[in-house]
């Protein structure tokens, strides 16, 4: 519940704006378009940080750290949904909405822990062995204010602005062969780990962007743009497996792990629009 309020809250707040007394030369207090967004993530690893716990029946409680590791998000195109309420002929204010692309995270590097026999590390999983270690839902409403550069009447007109991004992910889905790998360390499968739920963080980013409108007629108009939001989360990873050795035993978290995602997006979008 607490997400979807955050999800609907600038929704909300747009539609309460006050519309009639908008004071465009024209008469036209508003603007829709639909058209494509294409997601380009900017982001590098940030590292893998965790700790054995308690319940590991080896390596009690110990640092389990890979900075070289970590996971970057994908390339992703879903349709846009732009909605404008113009406060006079030059300042605008802007929803962005679009449909929840499927954002696809790539592993880089290979995940340590202690060695369980001897000194130094062992690798617990190499992330470069899949294409894409996991999914998530990535729901992105914005509100942008915006400076429309010239007058109505103009062919061409750009226009510059900064707003702020609230970034929900959910239905966040592992790789089922990320079990195998854990696994594939004859030490490490004693313990029958296998990865518990992913959790990516919710969180607000800075966004700039800069466009053009193609005024069609004095109704209709082509619209294009290009922003970057200044956006990184955090992922939280648990490992389950036995916490006793020795037939049937009982399991329960053995490794907890937390990763900064870095995605800095550029959005390019271009659509057609209506003003009314």
């Amino acid at each position: 519940m607490q997400h979807t309020i955050k999800t609907l809250l600038p929704i909300s707040l747009f539609f309460a704006l006050p519309f009639a007394h908008a004071a465009t030369s024209d008469g036209k207090i508003g603007a829709v378009s639909a058209g494509w967004l294409h997601v380009m993530p900017q982001g590098d690893k940030q590292g893998v940080y965790g700790h054995i716990t308690d319940k590991s029946p080896v390596l009690k409680n110990q640092p389990a750290t890979s900075p070289n590791a970590g996971f970057e998000v994908q390339d992703a195109d879903t349709a846009g949904l732009m909605l404008d309420y113009f406060v006079n002929d030059n300042v605008s204010l802007e929803l962005v909405l679009g449909a929840p692309p499927e954002m696809e995270l790539s592993g880089k590097g290979q995940i340590t822990i202690p060695a369980i026999l001897g000194a130094g590390t062992m690798t617990a999983a190499n992330l470069e062995k899949f294409d894409k270690i996991a999914t998530t839902d990535a729901y992105t409403p914005t509100l942008l204010a915006k400076y429309h550069f010239g007058n109505i009447q103009q062919k061409l007109r750009p226009y510059l602005g900064a707003g702020v991004m609230y970034a929900h992910f959910s239905d966040v889905k592992a790789d089922p062969h990320v079990n195998a790998e854990l696994n594939s360390n004859a030490i490490l499968a004693l313990l029958k780990p296998e990865l518990g739920p992913i959790k990516v963080d919710d969180a607000f980013a800075p966004v700039v962007i800069a466009g053009l409108d193609y005024n069609i007629n004095k109704d209709w108009f082509a619209t294009a743009s290009v922003s970057y939001a200044h956006l990184s989360t955090k992922a939280s990873l648990d490992v389950i497996g036995n916490t006793q050795l020795g037939v049937n035993p009982p399991r329960d978290i053995i490794l907890q792990g937390q990763s900064e995602i870095e995605i800095n997006p550029i959005v390019t979008y271009l659509g057609i629009g209506y003003r009314f």
